[in-house]
């Protein structure tokens, strides 16, 4: 059974709250992260990335679900 598709909102606040993760990223320095934190902010960048490609998966759906069926 195909997903329903996001809506315009639901999918401008996963934007929103990704653009702030991506912000903290370009934030900071690994150089001033200890070694546990080191691995913590590769675990970040590692879960961002996958939620991004949730992210494009429901702008997929959503302009799917634009298209009329013919």
């Amino acid at each position: 059974m195909p997903h329903p598709a996001p809506s315009i909102t639901q999918l401008a606040d996963d934007l929103e709250s990704h653009g702030n993760m991506l912000a903290l990223l370009m934030d900071v320095s690994s150089r001033d992260l200890s070694p546990r934190g080191k691995i913590g902010l590769i675990q970040l960048s590692t879960a961002i990335t996958q939620e991004f490609e949730i992210i494009e998966k429901g702008l997929k759906l959503y302009r799917a679900s634009l298209t009329p069926n013919c």
